[in-house]
Protein backbone atom coordinates (compact mmCIF):
# COMPACT_ATOMS: atom_id res chain seq x y z
CA UNK A 1 0.00 0.00 0.00
CA UNK A 2 2.85 2.32 0.84
CA UNK A 3 4.34 1.94 -2.62
CA UNK A 4 0.95 2.38 -4.32
CA UNK A 5 0.38 5.66 -2.48
CA UNK A 6 3.90 6.76 -3.36
CA UNK A 7 3.26 6.00 -7.02
CA UNK A 8 0.01 8.03 -7.03
CA UNK A 9 1.69 10.99 -5.31
CA UNK A 10 4.61 10.88 -7.74
CA UNK A 11 2.24 10.71 -10.72
CA UNK A 12 0.15 13.66 -9.53
CA UNK A 13 3.22 15.80 -8.85
CA UNK A 14 4.63 14.84 -12.25
CA UNK A 15 1.43 16.03 -13.96
CA UNK A 16 1.49 19.33 -12.05
CA UNK A 17 5.11 19.93 -13.04
CA UNK A 18 4.19 19.12 -16.64
CA UNK A 19 1.33 21.65 -16.87
CA UNK A 20 3.42 24.37 -15.18
CA UNK A 21 6.11 23.70 -17.78
CA UNK A 22 3.44 24.03 -20.46
CA UNK A 23 2.46 27.44 -19.08
CA UNK A 24 6.03 28.67 -19.54
CA UNK A 25 6.08 27.17 -23.05
CA UNK A 26 2.97 29.15 -23.97
CA UNK A 27 4.42 32.36 -22.49
CA UNK A 28 7.67 31.73 -24.35
CA UNK A 29 5.76 31.31 -27.60
CA UNK A 30 4.03 34.65 -26.98
CA UNK A 31 7.30 36.46 -27.71
CA UNK A 32 7.68 34.67 -31.05
CA UNK A 33 4.05 34.88 -32.13
CA UNK A 34 3.48 38.40 -30.85
CA UNK A 35 6.57 39.94 -32.48
CA UNK A 36 4.88 40.52 -35.84
CA UNK A 37 1.65 41.72 -34.22
CA UNK A 38 3.34 44.30 -32.00
CA UNK A 39 5.41 45.50 -34.96
CA UNK A 40 2.20 46.60 -36.70
CA UNK A 41 0.10 47.83 -33.79
CA UNK A 42 0.27 49.43 -30.35
CA UNK A 43 1.29 46.90 -27.67
CA UNK A 44 -1.48 48.26 -25.45
CA UNK A 45 -4.10 47.54 -28.13
CA UNK A 46 -2.62 44.08 -28.70
CA UNK A 47 -2.75 43.38 -24.95
CA UNK A 48 -6.35 44.64 -24.83
CA UNK A 49 -7.59 42.34 -27.59
CA UNK A 50 -5.59 39.38 -26.29
CA UNK A 51 -6.89 39.62 -22.73
CA UNK A 52 -10.45 40.52 -23.76
CA UNK A 53 -10.72 37.36 -25.87
CA UNK A 54 -9.10 35.32 -23.11
CA UNK A 55 -11.40 36.69 -20.41
CA UNK A 56 -14.56 35.98 -22.43
CA UNK A 57 -13.44 32.39 -23.12
CA UNK A 58 -12.42 31.53 -19.56
CA UNK A 59 -15.47 33.29 -18.07
CA UNK A 60 -17.84 31.19 -20.19
CA UNK A 61 -15.89 28.03 -19.30
CA UNK A 62 -15.98 28.83 -15.57
CA UNK A 63 -19.71 29.57 -15.56
CA UNK A 64 -20.39 26.26 -17.32
CA UNK A 65 -18.11 24.20 -15.09
CA UNK A 66 -18.21 25.66 -11.55
CA UNK A 67 -21.37 26.27 -9.51
CA UNK A 68 -20.24 28.31 -6.49
CA UNK A 69 -18.76 31.23 -8.42
CA UNK A 70 -20.77 33.97 -6.71
CA UNK A 71 -19.85 32.68 -3.24
CA UNK A 72 -16.17 32.57 -4.21
CA UNK A 73 -16.35 36.11 -5.60
CA UNK A 74 -18.06 37.43 -2.47
CA UNK A 75 -15.36 35.95 -0.23
CA UNK A 76 -12.38 37.07 -2.32
CA UNK A 77 -13.45 40.08 -4.39
CA UNK A 78 -10.89 42.45 -2.87
CA UNK A 79 -8.04 39.96 -3.42
CA UNK A 80 -9.25 39.25 -6.98
CA UNK A 81 -9.27 42.96 -7.86
CA UNK A 82 -5.88 43.74 -6.29
CA UNK A 83 -4.13 40.65 -7.67
CA UNK A 84 -5.73 41.13 -11.10
CA UNK A 85 -4.49 44.71 -11.28
CA UNK A 86 -1.03 43.57 -10.17
CA UNK A 87 -0.52 40.29 -12.05
CA UNK A 88 -2.41 41.10 -15.25
CA UNK A 89 -2.57 44.89 -15.65
CA UNK A 90 0.60 45.89 -13.79
CA UNK A 91 2.89 43.12 -15.00
CA UNK A 92 2.00 43.39 -18.69
CA UNK A 93 1.91 47.19 -18.91
CA UNK A 94 5.13 47.61 -16.90
CA UNK A 95 6.94 45.27 -19.26
CA UNK A 96 5.76 47.09 -22.41
CA UNK A 97 6.32 50.57 -20.99
CA UNK A 98 9.71 49.64 -19.55
CA UNK A 99 11.00 48.30 -22.86
CA UNK A 100 10.51 51.76 -24.39
CA UNK A 101 13.46 53.13 -22.39
CA UNK A 102 15.62 50.07 -21.78
CA UNK A 103 17.13 47.19 -23.71
CA UNK A 104 15.69 43.70 -24.16
CA UNK A 105 18.76 42.29 -22.38
CA UNK A 106 18.14 44.45 -19.33
CA UNK A 107 14.49 43.46 -19.33
CA UNK A 108 15.27 39.75 -19.61
CA UNK A 109 17.83 39.92 -16.80
CA UNK A 110 15.43 41.72 -14.49
CA UNK A 111 12.61 39.27 -15.23
CA UNK A 112 15.03 36.41 -14.58
CA UNK A 113 15.16 37.50 -10.94
CA UNK A 114 11.42 36.75 -10.63
CA UNK A 115 11.85 33.32 -8.95
CA UNK A 116 14.22 34.82 -6.36
CA UNK A 117 11.86 37.75 -5.73
CA UNK A 118 8.91 35.38 -5.41
CA UNK A 119 10.78 33.09 -3.02
CA UNK A 120 11.70 36.04 -0.79
CA UNK A 121 8.11 37.30 -0.78
CA UNK A 122 6.86 33.80 0.00
CA UNK A 123 9.28 33.63 2.93
CA UNK A 124 8.07 37.00 4.25
CA UNK A 125 4.33 36.82 3.52
CA UNK A 126 3.55 33.10 3.48
CA UNK A 127 6.21 32.05 6.02
CA UNK A 128 7.60 29.66 3.41
CA UNK A 129 11.01 28.30 4.34
CA UNK A 130 13.56 28.37 1.55
CA UNK A 131 15.87 25.38 1.75
CA UNK A 132 19.51 25.45 0.78
CA UNK A 133 18.79 23.16 -2.18
CA UNK A 134 16.06 25.52 -3.45
CA UNK A 135 18.36 28.51 -3.13
CA UNK A 136 21.15 26.78 -5.02
CA UNK A 137 18.73 25.66 -7.74
CA UNK A 138 17.35 29.19 -8.17
CA UNK A 139 20.83 30.69 -8.39
CA UNK A 140 21.87 28.05 -10.94
CA UNK A 141 18.81 28.85 -13.07
CA UNK A 142 19.49 32.57 -12.81
CA UNK A 143 23.10 32.00 -13.90
CA UNK A 144 21.84 30.05 -16.91
CA UNK A 145 19.53 32.91 -17.95
CA UNK A 146 22.39 35.39 -17.56
CA UNK A 147 24.49 33.23 -19.91
CA UNK A 148 21.70 33.18 -22.50
CA UNK A 149 20.87 36.90 -22.57
CA UNK A 150 24.50 38.05 -22.34
CA UNK A 151 25.69 35.47 -24.88
CA UNK A 152 28.28 34.38 -22.33
CA UNK A 153 30.15 37.68 -22.54
CA UNK A 154 31.25 39.48 -19.37
CA UNK A 155 31.76 42.59 -21.50
CA UNK A 156 28.06 42.57 -22.40
CA UNK A 157 27.15 42.52 -18.71
CA UNK A 158 29.68 45.16 -17.64
CA UNK A 159 28.60 47.51 -20.43
CA UNK A 160 24.95 47.47 -19.38
CA UNK A 161 23.52 50.88 -18.48
CA UNK A 162 20.39 51.31 -16.40
CA UNK A 163 17.45 53.65 -16.99
CA UNK A 164 13.98 54.48 -15.71
CA UNK A 165 12.68 51.60 -17.83
CA UNK A 166 14.63 49.17 -15.66
CA UNK A 167 12.86 50.46 -12.56
CA UNK A 168 9.48 50.10 -14.27
CA UNK A 169 10.23 46.50 -15.28
CA UNK A 170 11.45 45.77 -11.76
CA UNK A 171 8.12 47.08 -10.45
CA UNK A 172 6.36 44.76 -12.92
CA UNK A 173 8.54 41.92 -11.69
CA UNK A 174 7.51 42.69 -8.10
CA UNK A 175 3.85 42.85 -9.18
CA UNK A 176 4.14 39.39 -10.74
CA UNK A 177 5.81 37.97 -7.63
CA UNK A 178 3.04 39.45 -5.48
CA UNK A 179 0.42 37.90 -7.77
CA UNK A 180 2.09 34.50 -7.50
CA UNK A 181 2.40 34.57 -3.70
CA UNK A 182 -0.89 36.38 -3.08
CA UNK A 183 -2.92 33.90 -5.14
CA UNK A 184 -2.06 31.23 -2.57
CA UNK A 185 -2.00 33.39 0.57
CA UNK A 186 -4.99 35.74 0.24
CA UNK A 187 -7.50 33.72 -1.79
CA UNK A 188 -9.52 31.04 0.01
CA UNK A 189 -11.97 28.36 -1.12
CA UNK A 190 -11.30 29.10 -4.78
CA UNK A 191 -10.37 26.69 -7.55
CA UNK A 192 -7.45 27.51 -9.89
CA UNK A 193 -10.09 28.11 -12.60
CA UNK A 194 -11.98 30.63 -10.47
CA UNK A 195 -8.79 32.40 -9.37
CA UNK A 196 -7.55 32.67 -12.95
CA UNK A 197 -10.93 33.86 -14.26
CA UNK A 198 -11.59 36.56 -11.70
CA UNK A 199 -8.05 37.96 -11.57
CA UNK A 200 -7.99 37.98 -15.36
CA UNK A 201 -11.37 39.72 -15.49
CA UNK A 202 -10.35 42.60 -13.25
CA UNK A 203 -6.86 42.77 -14.76
CA UNK A 204 -8.33 43.00 -18.26
CA UNK A 205 -10.62 45.83 -17.18
CA UNK A 206 -7.50 47.65 -15.99
CA UNK A 207 -5.74 47.12 -19.33
CA UNK A 208 -8.80 48.29 -21.30
CA UNK A 209 -9.12 51.49 -19.26
CA UNK A 210 -5.41 52.24 -19.65
CA UNK A 211 -5.57 51.62 -23.42
CA UNK A 212 -8.65 53.80 -23.88
CA UNK A 213 -6.86 56.58 -22.02
CA UNK A 214 -3.80 56.33 -24.30
CA UNK A 215 -5.25 55.22 -27.69
CA UNK A 216 -8.22 55.40 -30.01
CA UNK A 217 -9.08 51.78 -29.27
CA UNK A 218 -11.68 50.99 -31.96
CA UNK A 219 -9.66 52.48 -34.82
CA UNK A 220 -6.48 50.73 -33.65
CA UNK A 221 -8.17 47.32 -33.43
CA UNK A 222 -9.75 47.81 -36.87
CA UNK A 223 -6.26 48.35 -38.35
CA UNK A 224 -5.02 44.92 -37.20
CA UNK A 225 -4.88 42.40 -40.06
CA UNK A 226 -6.90 39.15 -40.10
CA UNK A 227 -3.69 37.15 -39.78
CA UNK A 228 -2.70 39.07 -36.67
CA UNK A 229 -6.19 38.69 -35.23
CA UNK A 230 -5.76 34.91 -35.57
CA UNK A 231 -2.36 35.10 -33.89
CA UNK A 232 -3.97 37.04 -31.05
CA UNK A 233 -6.58 34.29 -30.68
CA UNK A 234 -3.73 31.82 -30.16
CA UNK A 235 -2.13 34.14 -27.62
CA UNK A 236 -5.49 34.51 -25.87
CA UNK A 237 -6.31 30.79 -25.68
CA UNK A 238 -2.88 29.23 -25.13
CA UNK A 239 -0.65 32.12 -24.09
CA UNK A 240 -3.18 33.52 -21.63
CA UNK A 241 -6.07 31.24 -20.59
CA UNK A 242 -4.15 27.96 -20.42
CA UNK A 243 -0.89 29.57 -19.28
CA UNK A 244 -2.44 31.44 -16.32
CA UNK A 245 -4.69 28.49 -15.45
CA UNK A 246 -1.79 26.05 -15.37
CA UNK A 247 0.32 28.55 -13.42
CA UNK A 248 -2.35 28.97 -10.74
CA UNK A 249 -2.77 25.20 -10.56
CA UNK A 250 0.95 24.93 -9.86
CA UNK A 251 0.75 27.61 -7.15
CA UNK A 252 -2.03 25.71 -5.40
CA UNK A 253 -0.43 22.28 -5.66
CA UNK A 254 3.33 22.85 -5.20
CA UNK A 255 3.49 26.38 -3.75
CA UNK A 256 4.47 29.81 -5.03
CA UNK A 257 8.25 29.48 -4.65
CA UNK A 258 8.48 26.13 -6.46
CA UNK A 259 6.18 27.31 -9.27
CA UNK A 260 8.10 30.58 -9.72
CA UNK A 261 11.33 28.74 -10.57
CA UNK A 262 9.73 27.54 -13.81
CA UNK A 263 9.54 31.15 -15.02
CA UNK A 264 13.19 30.83 -16.07
CA UNK A 265 12.11 28.36 -18.76
CA UNK A 266 10.28 31.12 -20.69
CA UNK A 267 13.35 32.47 -22.56
CA UNK A 268 14.48 28.92 -23.29
CA UNK A 269 11.23 28.06 -25.07
CA UNK A 270 11.41 31.37 -26.91
CA UNK A 271 14.90 30.43 -28.07
CA UNK A 272 13.84 26.92 -29.12
CA UNK A 273 10.85 28.18 -31.11
CA UNK A 274 13.10 30.74 -32.80
CA UNK A 275 14.74 27.78 -34.56
CA UNK A 276 11.70 27.62 -36.86
CA UNK A 277 12.46 31.14 -38.07
CA UNK A 278 16.05 30.20 -38.92
CA UNK A 279 17.69 31.60 -35.77
CA UNK A 280 20.06 28.91 -34.51
CA UNK A 281 21.22 29.08 -30.87
CA UNK A 282 24.97 29.10 -30.29
CA UNK A 283 26.79 26.71 -27.89
CA UNK A 284 26.70 29.28 -25.07
CA UNK A 285 22.90 29.63 -25.33
CA UNK A 286 22.45 25.85 -25.42
CA UNK A 287 24.70 25.47 -22.36
CA UNK A 288 22.75 28.20 -20.58
CA UNK A 289 19.47 26.45 -21.36
CA UNK A 290 20.73 23.16 -19.92
CA UNK A 291 21.93 24.97 -16.79
CA UNK A 292 18.51 26.59 -16.34
CA UNK A 293 16.74 23.24 -16.69
CA UNK A 294 19.14 21.67 -14.19
CA UNK A 295 18.50 24.49 -11.72
CA UNK A 296 14.73 24.11 -12.08
CA UNK A 297 14.92 20.35 -11.47
CA UNK A 298 17.08 20.91 -8.38
CA UNK A 299 15.05 23.81 -6.90
CA UNK A 300 11.65 22.15 -7.32
CA UNK A 301 12.78 18.73 -6.12
CA UNK A 302 11.67 17.19 -9.41
CA UNK A 303 14.53 14.74 -9.16
CA UNK A 304 12.80 13.25 -6.09
CA UNK A 305 9.67 12.62 -8.17
CA UNK A 306 11.73 10.89 -10.85
CA UNK A 307 13.58 8.80 -8.25
CA UNK A 308 10.31 7.82 -6.58
CA UNK A 309 8.90 6.78 -9.93
CA UNK A 310 11.99 4.70 -10.71
CA UNK A 311 11.89 3.07 -7.26
CA UNK A 312 8.19 2.26 -7.70
CA UNK A 313 8.83 0.66 -11.09
CA UNK A 314 11.71 -1.31 -9.61
CA UNK A 315 9.44 -2.59 -6.83
CA UNK A 316 6.58 -3.61 -9.13
CA UNK A 317 8.96 -5.43 -11.47
CA UNK A 318 10.22 -7.69 -8.71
Amino acid sequence: MHFMELAIMAKNRYLVLLVVTLSTFFWGSNFNVGASVVAQSSPYVVATERFTIATIIILIFMLAKDRNNITTLQKNWIAFIVLGLLGITGFNLAFFIGLKTTSAINGALIMATSPLTTALLAAIIDKHKITLVQTVGMLISFFGVVMIVSNGSIINLVSLSFSSGDLIIMMGNLAWATYTVGSRKYISNSTPLQTTTYTMLFGTIGIILFTIYNNNLLISINNITIKNHLLLVYMAVCGTVLAYLFWNLGIKKIGAANTAVFFNLVPIFTMILALFTGLEPNPVQISGALIVIGGVILATGSYKTLLAKLNTKSFTNR
